[in-house]
């Protein structure tokens, strides 16, 4: 049952872990007021499940089925595991990277609030997401803006993750969908770490695109086109008109660039013969 002091929202938190030690204290003090709390780890070796056991979280190993080399190949199969885990009728989805605002947790108690009343129909939710950087600073201006994911929604309305890179939730028939204003925050690390992270993400891609062919391949270059140019009318309102707040700097916009570009010539599939 719904607590209106935020004590015990009907919320089951999920968390990806590996060694992540560094952010995750963070992650999890913004989201205390959740009635449960799920790491799902991948064998760290660090003081994350410290951390984890500290904050009352359960911990539940990753599928050794969804890894390789002690890495997640399939992200769905491993979320998954937390879905079924869950003993609460909402779900909220946090990389251990990531935060979760008071704006938001404020928005979503008084979500929670409504939709007990029968005042809410929605079962799912839009979160968008900001960049923190190291000095602290939010961005408020991206290309890539306002970054939302449905990472809120009820467990009833979700059938299953999909997809084994930049996973998403598939929902049943007539699910109702709704925006949250409120926002997470994400640190925002090297250059060199995002190109890094990515790499990986490229290879499941490569792996997964062998047997799509040709038809696939087109159609998401010409969804890279159409996204390139929208991100380059962005990029130029951005920064060649004033602006109150940060900007992303320009060498994480252009590393967002190359990502793009690189999936492409990844997945080309003369590649895979």
């Amino acid at each position: 049952m719904y607590n209106a002091d935020m004590s015990h929202l009907p919320i089951s938190v999920h968390v990806l872990t590996k060694n992540s030690a560094k952010t995750l204290e963070r992650c999890l003090q913004s989201v205390h007021g959740c009635a449960q709390i799920l790491i799902i780890d991948g064998g760290s070796t660090d003081t994350t499940l410290e951390i984890a056991k500290r904050h009352g979280a359960k911990i539940i190993a990753q599928p050794a089925s969804a890894l390789q080399r002690s890495a997640i190949r399939d992200f769905a199969a491993v979320r998954n595991v937390g879905l079924a885990a869950a003993t609460q009728p909402w779900i909220l989805a946090l990389d251990s990277d990531e935060e979760a605002s008071e704006e938001l947790m404020e928005e979503i108690r008084k979500t929670m609030q409504q939709y007990s009343n029968g005042g809410m129909q929605q079962s799912a939710f839009w979160i968008p997401r900001r960049y923190r950087l190291p000095s602290g600073e939010l961005v408020v201006h991206a290309t890539t803006y306002p970054n939302e994911r449905i990472y809120l929604f009820r467990k009833d309305a979700a059938e299953e993750w999909v997809k084994p890179v930049h996973e998403r939730v598939r929902f049943r028939p007539a699910t109702t969908i709704g925006r949250l204003r409120g926002w997470t925050i994400a640190d925002l690390g090297t250059v060199a770490e995002y190109k890094e992270k990515n790499r990986r993400y490229l290879a499941l891609e490569r792996e997964r695109s062998q047997h799509l062919g040709w038809i696939a391949w087109i159609g998401r270059v010409l969804r890279t086109v159409r996204s390139r140019l929208i991100a380059i009318l962005k990029l130029a309102w951005i920064w060649l008109l004033p602006h109150r707040g940060k900007r992303l700097p320009l060498t994480q916009e252009w590393a967002r660039f190359w990502y793009a570009w690189r999936l492409v010539v990844e997945t080309f599939p003369l590649r895979h013969r």
